[in-house]
């Protein structure tokens, strides 16, 4: 198959470090792999639409409805892979859909379900990494199920070390962690509070993101901040820490617990519901905005008898290695 890969605009401002961007890529390169020919669209390109067997468009934003609506008449074979984190209160629902719906339709000219289903009707398929994202489309924006298809994510592509069970007796984070719904905060004082020793990588923003994260930690001896690291240096960390974490207050997957997950790593995540799905309850799960919550379940990670290793690591990788998901991709294209 010939296939063309649109992304979102804003995507140029974070560049590689997108998230968005990185599971466009990712798809790409299991694709191409396949034997399919992958071509990222450039805005500053020529192309014939009609020779493509499938156009998929990753992002959100106004875009998705004016330039699907348009392609569509040219090439009806469309996917969209929105990728939407539902907020976190949407994880604990009591009666948020209807809070949410008529708080939105105050910003909406017409009625909320069309100009909401609007945006999608172009689309033959509209790809969810998870349960709760396709809730979340269906009822918050009125999406039709019956075009939605579950593709979840795969482990990185560079991840193919065995894992190892002798651990050392660390927790690890790796993110953005200037981000503040990465809750690194409330991970450092966890860390600080039940005296665990922490082990903080990735984009650290400029100084002046940076600048709470460097307080927090102060003098703390337990806590090691590294910044950004490479690929090399990440699967040694995941080799050789006990425990992940990864108590974000949004999160649509979090690929970094999944890979830390297929080197042996203990995971300790959040109790929203997207990226737990992943996991088959073999996980730690506790509520993000609680650091008791947090520490405890780290320290219980660590130091209990107990493991969901390796059971955890075999559960990844047969079911998110990219050969898996890259049959579930090819099955979608090929039902439009």
């Amino acid at each position: 198959m010939r296939i063309a890969y649109i992304i979102y605009p804003d995507v140029i401002i974070s560049n590689r470090s997108n998230g968005i961007r990185s599971q466009a890529v990712t798809w790409a390169n299991i694709l191409t792999k396949y034997g399919h020919q992958i071509d990222f669209v450039n805005n500053w390109g020529d192309y014939d639409w009609k020779k493509y067997d499938v156009i998929h468009m990753f992002g959100r934003g106004d875009w998705v409805e004016s330039v699907g609506t348009r392609m569509a008449n040219i090439n009806p074979n469309l996917v969209l892979s929105p990728i939407i984190d539902p907020p976190l209160h949407y994880n604990y629902p009591k009666n948020f859909i209807l809070k949410y719906l008529n708080r939105m339709s105050k910003h909406l000219t017409k009625a909320p379900d069309f100009e909401r289903r609007k945006r999608y009707i172009p689309y033959k398929r509209v790809l969810t990494r998870s349960d709760c994202e396709s809730e979340f489309l269906i009822k918050a924006y009125y999406v039709p199920h019956e075009i939605i298809s579950k593709v979840p994510l795969s482990y990185s592509l560079n991840c193919n070390a065995s894992p190892l069970f002798e651990k050392e007796k660390f927790c690890l984070h790796i993110s953005s962690i200037f981000m503040p719904h990465k809750t690194v905060l409330r991970l450092i004082e966890a860390a600080k509070k039940y005296n665990f020793k922490l082990v903080l990588a990735g984009n650290k923003g400029d100084e002046l993101a940076y600048a709470p994260i460097k307080e927090a930690v102060a003098s703390a001896s337990n806590i090691n901040v590294l910044g950004f690291i490479s690929e090399e240096e990440k699967e040694n960390l995941y080799s050789r820490a006990k425990v992940f974490a990864l108590p974000s207050i949004v999160e649509g997957v979090g690929i970094v617990a999944l890979d830390a997950a297929l080197y042996g790593c203990e995971i300790v995540l959040s109790n929203i519901r997207g990226p737990k799905e992943y996991y088959n309850h073999q996980c730690f799960e506790v509520d993000p905005l609680d650091v008791d919550a947090i520490g405890k379940s780290i320290v219980a990670a660590l130091d209990s008898p107990k493991s969901f290793q390796p059971a955890l690591s075999e559960y990844v990788r047969a079911n998110y290695s990219p050969n898996v998901i890259g049959e579930k991709l090819v099955q979608v294209y090929s039902s439009l």
